[in-house]
Order: structure tokens, then sequence, then C-alpha cells
């Protein structure tokens, strides 16, 4: 007996129609592919908290990602093996309820910025992502923790932050426009539009144009 495929509602499609950059046919195939990775991601989720605990069962959501299955999808499908706190951020963008579950709708919502994005667009999101506390600003402190993975460390340093922070001063004399010790959203888009590869900066955040593609051209061939 063969299984009953999901009826994607056509209001759906066309709302997502008019807040994306994805053509309808696109965002079905979204639709049809949100379902089989949720599947698939959960299915991994629940294997590995039952491995580690025998004391309690942990429900997986799904509905949707949670942050555990996001940053497995980022990094199996977009290569984005970022460190936790730019996961994190990157989950709390799509994650535009504010629930803890990425829903079908700000999946699709989100991925049009990340694959489709206009370069206004992927400058706010990455903004957006860069600016830990949503202040309006990337501070000295923050550029200092995003960075401060970036660079190896030698176990014979006597200050193995030195090097962190000497980055931070070189970014800030490069970037900060108005010498305010803070990037502002002007400071970080005049930056990345005078020189693209700041777009990331602080760290991945964002498929490379040939994963994007890809991804774009596997969603119409998802049965």
């Amino acid at each position: 007996m063969s299984k009953v495929k999901p009826i994607i509602p056509p209001n759906f499609v066309d709302n997502l129609f008019k807040q994306t950059r994805f053509t309808k046919k696109e965002i079905v195939g979204l639709c049809k592919l949100f379902k089989k990775l949720v599947a698939i991601y959960g299915a991994e989720s629940t294997s590995s908290v039952a491995a580690m605990s025998s004391v309690a069962l942990i429900t997986i959501p799904t509905q949707g990602f949670d942050r555990l299955m996001f940053r497995e999808f980022l990094q199996n499908e977009f290569g984005i093996t970022t460190e936790e706190i730019l996961t994190d951020r990157i989950f709390c963008f799509f994650d535009q309820r504010n629930d803890g579950v990425i829903h079908e709708d700000e999946w699709i919502t989100g991925l049009s910025v990340l694959l489709k994005g206009t370069q206004d667009e992927r400058i706010k999101y990455t903004f957006t992502i860069y600016d830990l506390n949503n202040d309006g600003f990337i501070t000295k402190e923050e550029i200092f923790s995003l960075l401060r993975n970036c660079l190896v460390k030698h176990p014979q340093d006597e200050d193995p932050d030195e090097g962190v922070r000497e980055l931070v001063d070189i970014v800030l004399r490069k970037m900060d426009c108005d010498n305010d010790t803070k990037l502002s959203f002007e400071d970080f888009s005049t930056s990345v539009i005078k020189q693209s590869l700041l777009l990331e900066a602080f760290g991945q955040c964002l498929p490379s144009r040939e994963i994007s593609e890809n991804f774009l051209n596997s969603i119409n061939s998802v049965q």
C-alpha cells in the first residue's frame, strides 16, 4: 500500500513566495525536503540522546529542527562547521517565533537569505549573527569572543590571547569608521561593500557558492 503524500496548502506556498526569493516549485520542493530532513536528523538526535542517558527519554520535536538537529544540518548539508556560539546565533536567526524550534516556514524564509539573499540581505544577516547581545553593535568584546578560537595557541605562550587582542585591534582599525571602538551596522556594511571578503570576517555563517548551487539544484528532484 503506497504512502499518502502530504498535501501542501496553496496559500502556504503563496505566502512564502511573497516573503522569499524562491520560486513556487522550489518552495514545494523545500517543503518536501524539510519533512525528510526533520525525520532524519530527529532520529539521529533521538539515538544520540538515548545513548547518553539511560534515566530519562528526551523527546525530540517532530514539527521542526531543535538546536542539535539544526547544528547537524548546517554541518552536513552546508559545510558550516563553525563554533557553537555562531551556530546558536544562526539558529536564533531562523527561529523567528523564539520557541526553540525552527518550523517549516521559518526554515524556508531563513534559507532564502542564505541561498538567494541580496548583498544587503546577507550583510544584515551576518551583522545580526555577529551582534551577540542584539544591541545593534559588534563590540570589541564580541569580536574577541568570535576570533579567539580562530588562532592556534601554543602552550609556551605566556599570554595565549595576546595575538587575538592584536587581531581585534587590526580589525577595528580597518572597519571602525567612526573610531568608537565598536562596529555599527553602517561601519560593517561600508567595510563589506568595499571588501567583500569581510562579510564573514568573524566566522563562517554562510554556505559556499558551490554548496548553495548544489543544494538549490537538488530541491526540484525531491520526491
